[in-house]
C-alpha cells in the first residue's frame, strides 16, 4: 500500500544579529513497487531535479573491478530504439541534463529539465528508455574500454592518484573499497557486454532503488512521475550475488615508501573509522573541523604552513560510508620536508587525541558549522543530495532540521570519547610517494 508522509522542517540557524531560517518542507511516498521517494518543492525556478540512487557502486563489481562505472557510462550509450547520437539530441533539444555517477558505495541518475510540458515530456520519455531499455552495443563498449584504459593510464604518471589508490588499498586491502571505482586495465578487458547486461538487470532496478526529486511541480505530478520512473526500473529473475565482506577494524600500523620521480612529496595518513549513522559521527566531525577541516584556520594548517612554511596546503576529512569509512590526512610537500612533516602529523593527532580542543576552538567551530549551514541548502541540487543522502543511508528524516541542534550539543568529551573510540593512533598507516629524498633515514 502507497504511504505519503509530509513533513516540514524550520531550519533556523542563530546569526548574530540575524537569524536565517529555510524552510524544507519533505514528502515521503512509497511507489507501488517499493521505491521510497523523498521530494521538496521549490517555486524558484520552473525546474526538475531527479536523482535516482542505486546501491550499485564500484563495490558491487563482483571482482571485474570498473563494471559499475563502464555500465553507467554507457547507459545513455543506445537503447533498442536511440542510438548516442539521438539520445544526446533528445536532450539537448530540450535543454536537459543527463548525468550518471558512480562512487565506493552507491551509484547515482540523474536529470535536470524545466517542467514546461513540451520540455520535460520528452526528457522524461528519454530517460525512462534508458533506465528500461539500454542495449550497450558493442562499438560503444569498445570505445568506453579504451577511454577508461587511457584514463588509468594516464593516472599512474600522477603521483596523486598513485599514492590515492595505493593508500585505500592499504587499508581496505581485498574489500572492494580497496579498489578505484575506475576499475583497473587487466579488469577491464574481461569485461564483456553480458557482465554488463547482468549488472544492469540484477543492480539497476527497483529492488535497489531510492528516489529522490526537487522540483516546482505539484506533489500529484511528483507522484505520477515517481511511479513511471519506478515502473521503468522493473525487472525479471533478478539475481543479487554480491558477497561483500563486511570490514572490521584489524589494521596494523605501517609505514610505506614508493619511489616516484617528483620534486614533491605525496603523503597519506590515516586508517579506517566509522560507518555512517554512527552515534561518533557528528563528535568526529566538529573535532577533524577542528584538526584539519576546516581550511586555512585548522591547527594542521596553521601549523604546517603558516608556522613551518611546509605546504601550500593540508587537510584531514572522515568519510563515513555504508560499511566503515576512512579517516585521512594528506599533505603534499618538498621531498627533503616529508619526514618532518610526518612527525609534526603523527605528534599533533596524538596531542588533539588526548587533550582535545581548546573551548575556544570548539566554540568558533560549532559556531562556523552552524552559521554555515543556510549555505549548505540554499540551492536545488544541495537540498536534492541531502534528500538523496538521506534516503540512500536511511537517516532519519529530521536528519537536517536536527543537525545544527546536535552539532550545538556536542562536548569536549563527546570529541575526544570518538576520537578514542574511532581513530587508532598504534595502527595508522602512513604512505609516502617520492623521490629518495622523501625516503625515511
Amino acid at each position: 500500500m502507497n504511504k505519503i508522509i509530509r513533513t516540514t522542517y524550520f531550519l533556523i540557524i542563530m546569526i548574530i544579529p540575524n537569524i536565517t531560517q529555510a524552510n524544507i518542507e519533505i514528502l515521503k511516498y512509497e511507489t507501488k513497487n517499493g521505491i521510497t521517494v523523498l521530494y521538496s518543492k521549490s517555486e524558484n525556478i520552473p525546474m526538475i531535479d531527479i536523482k535516482i540512487t542505486f546501491d550499485a557502486g564500484s563495490n558491487k563489481d563482483n571482482g571485474l573491478k570498473g563494471l559499475s562505472m563502464l555500465t553507467h557510462n554507457l547507459l545513455d550509450e543506445g537503447t533498442t530504439k536511440m542510438n548516442s547520437e539521438e539520445i544526446a539530441s533528445s536532450f539537448e533539444s530540450t535543454g536537459a541534463s543527463f548525468n550518471a555517477s558512480v562512487n565506493k558505495d552507491k551509484s547515482s541518475i540523474s536529470l535536470r529539465s524545466l517542467t514546461d510540458k513540451k520540455y520535460l515530456n520528452p526528457s522524461i520519455k528519454t530517460l525512462l528508455d534508458i533506465l528500461s531499455d539500454s542495449n550497450f552495443p558493442q562499438k560503444e563498449i569498445n570505445l568506453q574500454k579504451d577511454r577508461t584504459i587511457s584514463s588509468i593510464i594516464e593516472d599512474e604518471s600522477d603521483p596523486s592518484e598513485i599514492s590515492s589508490n595505493l593508500f585505500f588499498k592499504e587499508i581496505y586491502k581485498e574489500h572492494p573499497y580497496g579498489s578505484p571505482s575506475i576499475g583497473e586495465k587487466e579488469s577491464l578487458k574481461k569485461i564483456n557486454r553480458k557482465n554488463i547486461l547482468d549488472f544492469y538487470k540484477n543492480n539497476i532496478n527497483h529492488k535497489n532503488a531510492t528516489i529522490a526529486i526537487v522540483s516546482s511541480l505539484s506533489e500529484k505530478e511528483v507522484i505520477i512521475l515517481s511511479e513511471k520512473i519506478s515502473k521503468s526500473l522493473e525487472r525479471k529473475k533478478v539475481i543479487n550475488k554480491n558477497n561483500i565482506i563486511p570490514l572490521e577494524k584489524n589494521n596494523k600500523g605501517k609505514y610505506i615508501y614508493k619511489k616516484f620521480n617528483s620534486e614533491q612529496a605525496h603523503i597519506y595518513v590515516g586508517g579506517l573509522s566509522l560507518k555512517r549513522g554512527s552515534k561518533n559521527h557528528l563528535p568526529l566531525y566538529v573535532g577533524n573541523y577542528i584538526f584539519g577541516g576546516s581550511g586555512f584556520s585548522a591547527r594542521l594548517m596553521q601549523e604546517l604552513r603558516v608556522k613551518k612554511g611546509y605546504t601550500y596546503g593540508v587537510y584531514s576529512y572522515v568519510y563515513p560510508m555504508k560499511d566503515i569509512g576512512p579517516f585521512v590526512i594528506g599533505i603534499e610537500t618538498k621531498s627533503e620536508q616529508a619526514q618532518d612533516s610526518i612527525k609534526i602529523i603523527h605528534n599533533m593527532l596524538k596531542e588533539f587525541c588526548d587533550k582535545g580542543p581548546t573551548n575556544q576552538e570548539l566554540k568558533h567551530a560549532k559556531e562556523a558549522i552552524i552559521n554555515g549551514f543556510p549555505l549548505r541548502v540554499d540551492s536545488n541540487s544541495d537540498i536534492l543530495n541531502y534528500l538523496s543522502m538521506i534516503n540512500y543511508y536511511n537517516l532519519p528524516l529530521d536528519y537536517l532540521d536536527s543537525f545544527t541542534k546536535n552539532i550545538s550539543k556536542i562536548t569536549k568529551k563527546d570529541i575526544l570519547q570518538a576520537f578514542k573510540e574511532e581513530i587508532d593512533l598504534k595502527n595508522l598507516v602512513t604512505l609516502v610517494v617520492g623521490n629518495e629524498k622523501a625516503k625515511k633515514k
